[in-house]
């Protein structure tokens, strides 16, 4: 490996620095810094109203922050447009799933899959990766308005991976699955990172997932982020565990 190689590998792949977004005056997202580097599985955690989707909004371009800077392999991204953003190799999911109801499931993992393409082989054969890897290969004839909760979340995945991210930004994917429902879904993100190497940032309330997944995990309160470190780290955090269950349960 060369030298600027080796500095390449080293340096993080998403780098997010002083991030701030209010709404009205409200604080959205106050000073937050992360970085995920590449190859890992990132948690972003906190209670209800702490700004993480926001957050996500701000890196996937949906929304433009008010300050900070948000780089992916070292190259600004901050206030670029979704499909710029897109393009530049980072794929979303979103917490409420709308796929196309009128479309087969192949045909809306297509969707995904036509980034920087206009060619229909290419988009079915990039669909056709996905849905294997979600082990939805078999119900891609289906129309997407009959599936279940559980298959319509690995959907709204198998379209975001489609479009063959570095990065892949997963908005609670995982909420309201049981609890095999779940690990099924953790397996194939374990085959995702590991077979071919996609770099996750996930933002989970199902802590059984966030345990099982995630080398590192950020919490956020209130828009800021107030602890750091692996999963068990944060989950002993006196401030984590005031942030989510009230000053009562952590030790003073």
């Amino acid at each position: 490996m060369t030298p600027p190689e080796r500095a390449a590998a080293a340096a993080p792949l998403l780098a997010v620095s002083g991030l701030c977004k209010s709404f009205r005056g409200l604080r959205a997202v106050a000073d937050a810094s992360l970085t995920v580097m590449r190859g890992e599985i990132v948690a972003l955690i906190g209670p209800n109203g702490a700004g993480k989707t926001t957050l996500f909004n701000l890196v996937a371009g949906a929304l433009a922050p008010d300050a900070g800077s948000i780089r992916l392999r070292g190259v600004e991204i901050a206030g670029q447009r979704a499909d710029r953003v897109c393009a530049a190799g980072i794929g979303r999911t979103f917490q409420i799933v709308r796929p196309f109801a009128d479309m087969t499931v192949l045909e809306n993992t297509m969707v995904g899959g036509f980034r920087g393409t206009a060619d229909r082989a290419l988009a079915r054969e990039r669909a056709e990766r996905a849905l294997r890897v979600l082990d939805m290969w078999p119900e891609r004839h289906r129309p997407a308005s009959t599936l279940t909760l559980p298959a319509g979340k690995r959907l709204e995945v198998a379209r975001a991976l489609a479009s063959e991210p570095e990065l892949l930004l997963l908005d609670e994917v995982m909420a309201g699955l049981r609890p095999t429902e779940t690990d099924r879904m953790v397996a194939a993100f374990r085959r995702l990172n590991a077979e071919r190497g996609v770099t996750i940032l996930l933002i989970e309330h199902v802590m059984r997932a966030v345990m099982a997944l995630a080398q590192r995990v950020y919490v956020l309160h209130h828009g800021e982020i107030i602890a750091s470190g692996t999963p068990q780290q944060v989950t002993s955090d006196p401030r984590v565990l005031r942030s989510y269950l009230g000053s009562a349960a952590a030790p003073h």
